[in-house]
């Protein structure tokens, strides 16, 4: 035998646990977009800083390449190359050194620096080295 429920006990759900779950489930899809979206701006940062580290390293590698072929290394004391967005910067200067054999030496500094605009912020990416630049006297 069933026995029928007056109407004001059926089972199911009321409108206020309906609405509580809908509340739930709002702020679970805003943290879960708010998430994805820092994601996206972390992947975009990376991608630029690579970029950068890309475009640094290899403006030190050309001027490397290219002191090996100067006679005399003030031609590429500094330089500006413009990638897009990046501007890199190779500034090349000598250091005082102790001299203590025949061949005419001169030890250079070579900075390498990258910058980029993100945002309202400016972000840079620099390499330092040192560098024997020289020719044996004649």
């Amino acid at each position: 035998m069933t026995r029928k429920l007056p109407a004001s006990i059926r089972p199911g759900f009321t409108i206020i646990e309906v609405l509580a779950a809908l509340a739930i489930l709002s702020i679970a899809l805003v943290l879960l977009i708010r998430g994805q979206t820092q994601s996206l701006n972390n992947v975009r940062k990376v991608a630029n800083y690579e970029r950068a580290v890309f475009i640094t390293e290899n403006n030190l590698h050309w001027t490397f390449l290219d002191l090996n072929e100067v006679d005399d290394w003030r031609e590429y004391a500094s330089q500006t190359v413009e990638d897009g967005p990046y501007r890199c910067r190779v500034t090349v200067d000598s250091t005082e050194m102790e001299r203590s054999s025949e061949v005419e030496m001169v030890m250079l500094k070579i900075i390498a620096e990258t910058t980029w605009q993100e945002g309202n912020r400016e972000q840079s990416f620099r390499l330092e080295t040192w560098y024997f630049w020289g020719e044996p006297k004649q």
